[in-house]
């Protein structure tokens, strides 16, 4: 068996080698001298796939190519691929991502992911943005390509959720919402809702609710609270309530002699205070009705009825309060102003 031919040895495998046998092969000792040795199979097989080293392939700007005239084009464009041949480019050996199937144009697949992508515990760097949902129409996203990376926006097609089982936790410089109102109630608990003294807390409405035998429910202001005046100009007619609690308007000389002001608006527990000036050089006896369920009263001291405004530039200050089903008013006159 050890003079076979190694041209013959296409049929070793029907004769019984096995890896304890040896072959007998001439070995080249340099300058046209050769050496008969033995080599064992596993030598052989070695030297038949590999027969240059891996030493003299290696290096900078070198490539492994399967040339072949005639390639196959059955096996390329497998999905998930891992390793495929280039036939584009000579049969150069290309990567794949493993997890994505081919895009029409490229046999890598463009990373088109159709199973599930599990980095175990592996972070993701120099990521651009991701994509949610359906290539082409309305999708969500995280966009880091604005500022070349620094900022970060996270945008939800339609709604977007931010929840978590204890706290969500936003930290910064300040929270800027533009001009995005809040919808629906807001609700703080474990702290307060401070504003720094170089701002207001804007608001059309305060409602303050009191539960019976608790303490909450009380406004409580520690410095001074205000109402802006509002200007009702007229002879009579509606003085709305709810412009301000402070109003004042002028009577010119052609204003009435019984000018009658309407209530409009009125809330239950709100106070009024008005003066109404008279530019007249005789006086005026002022009107003042509300509904009939809701009647301005006034006290004796005058008569039950809306005291005179003296003319020539006097003022009277008008104090009106609605409690349960009455408006109850008084008067300080004769104020020259």
């Amino acid at each position: 068996m050890a003079n076979k031919k190694i041209s013959q040895l296409t049929s070793m495998g029907s004769v019984g080698i096995g890896s304890a046998d040896h072959f007998v092969v001439s070995e080249s000792l340099g300058a046209g001298n050769y050496a008969t040795v033995k080599t064992s199979p596993l030598q052989l097989a070695n030297y038949v796939l590999n027969p240059i080293s891996a030493t003299q392939i290696s290096g900078a700007g070198k490539n492994v190519f399967f040339n072949n005239s005639s390639w196959d084009t059955a096996g390329l464009g497998e999905n998930f691929p891992y390793l495929q041949v280039d036939i584009d480019h000579g049969g150069k050996l290309v990567t794949g991502s493993g997890i994505s199937v081919p895009a029409i144009g490229d046999n890598m697949g463009n990373c088109v992911v159709t199973t599930t992508l599990d980095i175990q515990g592996n972070p993701v760097t120099g990521a651009k943005d991701i994509g949610f949902g359906n290539v082409g129409g309305g999708r969500s996203y995280i966009d880091s390509t604005i500022s070349y990376g620094t900022d970060l926006k996270v945008f939800g097609w339609q709604d977007l959720t931010l929840s978590g089982n204890r706290h969500v936790n936003i930290s910064g410089q300040a929270i800027d919402v533009a001009s995005t109102p809040f919808s629906g109630n807001v609700t703080i608990t474990g702290g307060n809702l401070e504003i720094d003294p170089g701002n207001k807390l804007i608001v059309n409405e305060i409602t303050i609710t009191k539960d019976p035998g608790f303490s909450s429910g009380v406004l409580s202001i520690e410095g001074a609270s205000y109402h802006d005046p509002h200007r009702a100009d007229f002879n009579g007619g509606d003085v709305y309530w709810d412009y301000s609690n402070i109003q004042f308007c002028e009577c010119n000389p052609l204003s009435p002699v019984f000018p009658t002001y309407e209530f409009q608006g009125v809330a239950d527990g709100q106070t009024l205070t008005m003066y109404i000036r008279s530019t007249r050089t005789s006086g005026i006896t002022p009107n003042f009705i509300h509904t009939t369920n809701v009647p301005v009263v006034w006290g004796a001291e005058y008569n039950n009825t809306a005291p005179e405004l003296a003319g020539a530039g006097k003022t009277n200050l008008y104090t009106f309060v609605r409690i349960n089903t009455g408006i109850f008013a008084s008067a300080v006159t004769g104020y020259v102003y």
